[in-house]
C-alpha cells in the first residue's frame, strides 16, 4: 500500500503472505534489495525529499518459489513552513465615531489562522486577514492592535499598530 509521510518521518510498509513454511522476506527499494530488511514489515530511515516517488516491494520466498508484491509508492511531503508576516498592520488615524481597518499579509504553509488583539486582549470573532473596529470613541485613542498568525509549524505576532482617534 502506498505511503505518505512528512519529510524526516519514517515510512512503514507491511505484507501478509500465506504459503508453505518457511517463508522468507526481502524488501526492495526501486528494485534493489534493502540490506537487513527481511521481516513482514519494513520501516524506513527518516525520509528526505529524495525518497519521494521511491517504489517499495517485498519478495516472499518459500521452498516452492518466490513471488514479488506490487510496488508501493512513497510520497514525502515537505515540512510545513512557519508563518511569516510580510506586511505588518499599519497605524491608523480616524475621526471620532469612524471605524478603522487594520490588515496584514502573511506566508507559510496553509492553513493560516489568525487572531486579532486590542491592547493584548483577543478580540472575539476577529479571525480574518483584516479587522474593522466598531465606531471609535475617545477611549480607543492610543489602542494597540496586533495579529497572531498560526499554522501547524508555529505562530508569529505582528508589530503593534496604533489607533489615533481625533
Amino acid at each position: 500500500m502506498d505511503s505518505t509521510v512528512a519529510e524526516g518521518k519514517r515510512a512503514c510498509f507491511s505484507v501478509t503472505a500465506i504459503g508453505a513454511e518457511p517463508l522468507s522476506y526481502q524488501w526492495t527499494k526501486n528494485a534493489t534489495a534493502i540490506i537487513g530488511a527481511t521481516d513482514t514489515t519494513y520501516t524506513s530511515p527518516p525520509t528526505t525529499s529524495y525518497d519521494s516517488g521511491a517504489l517499495f516491494a517485498v519478495i516472499v520466498t518459500n521452498p516452492g518459489g518466490s513471488v514479488a508484491s506490487n510496488n508501493a509508492t512513497l510520497t514525502v511531503k515537505p515540512p510545513p513552513i512557519p508563518p511569516t508576516i510580510t506586511t505588518q498592520p499599519a497605524d491608523a488615524t480616524v475621526n471620532l465615531g469612524q471605524s478603522a481597518t487594520f490588515s496584514f499579509t502573511a506566508t507559510g504553509t496553509p492553513v493560516l489562522h489568525c487572531q486579532w488583539t486590542k491592547n493584548v486582549t483577543n478580540i472575539t470573532g476577529a479571525t480574518k486577514r483584516s479587522y474593522t473596529t466598531p465606531p471609535t470613541t475617545l477611549a480607543d485613542n492610543g489602542a494597540l492592535f496586533a495579529v497572531t498568525v498560526i499554522n501547524s509549524a508555529g505562530s508569529v505576532t505582528s508589530n503593534n499598530a496604533t489607533l489615533t482617534v481625533q
